[in-house]
């Protein structure tokens, strides 16, 4: 899957490169098009220099192509990762995310996930339940978990990570793992990310295929 990062300059730089050799960059969303002969690809979205404005008007026009789209910050908060999630990007993270990290989201991406800095998470679901009238998913799709399951998607709905579920649950990380694995799977989500959100009843946008 093909890599186009929109970038002011129009250059990529080296972390980017290394994560993705055949990565092409441009300057501006308006290139996109010209510049991807691949029918399907990730759009990285680097918002250094961008004005909130043109910034907002190139995530609509990155998210009507398709693409999974990803918003990279140069500082990274939850109000601009609220704003990004629910105008259709598919990810959030630093715009100096190290190569490791920048083919792990794609990985999420591209098989239709959400993808957020850990750190953001907690915060964020604190910001957007302010925003978005808080409730569950629907009570027949909760029905489907078991008392324990819905222990632990309680516990990812607030943010906590995984050793923190254990710890407070009482049982083992990797029993933890298990759960997740069952609950994502009677829940039609794909992460523990799309778990919170779905948790807290923000909507997550599905990629076209």
């Amino acid at each position: 899957m093909e890599q186009l990062f929109v970038t002011p300059d129009g250059q990529l730089v080296d972390r980017w490169s290394r994560a993705f050799p055949e990565a092409i960059a441009v300057a501006t969303i308006d290139e996109v098009a010209a510049a991807s002969s691949a029918p399907r690809g990730v759009l990285w979205l680097d918002t250094r220099n961008v004005e909130p404005d043109q910034l907002a008007k190139d995530l609509r026009e990155a998210v009507s192509f398709g693409w999974p789209v990803v918003v990279m910050a140069a500082v990274p908060n939850e109000t601009d990762a609220f704003q990004a999630l629910t105008a259709g990007a598919r990810g959030y993270c630093h715009v100096k995310a190290a190569p490791e990290q920048l083919r792990e989201i794609a990985l999420v991406v591209e098989h239709g996930g959400v993808w957020m800095l850990p750190e953001l998470l907690q915060r964020f679901l604190a910001l957007s339940t302010r925003v978005v009238p808080t409730a569950a998913p629907q009570e027949p799709e909760l029905n489907a978990l078991t008392s324990r399951e819905l222990m632990v998607a309680e516990q990812v709905a607030r943010g906590a990570t995984n050793r923190e579920i254990a710890e407070t649950l009482e049982i083992t990380e990797r029993t933890v793992k298990a759960h997740l694995s069952a609950i994502f799977e009677k829940l039609a989500v794909r992460d523990r990310v799309q778990l919170a959100l779905a948790m807290n009843n923000i909507p997550t946008y599905t990629t076209v295929n």
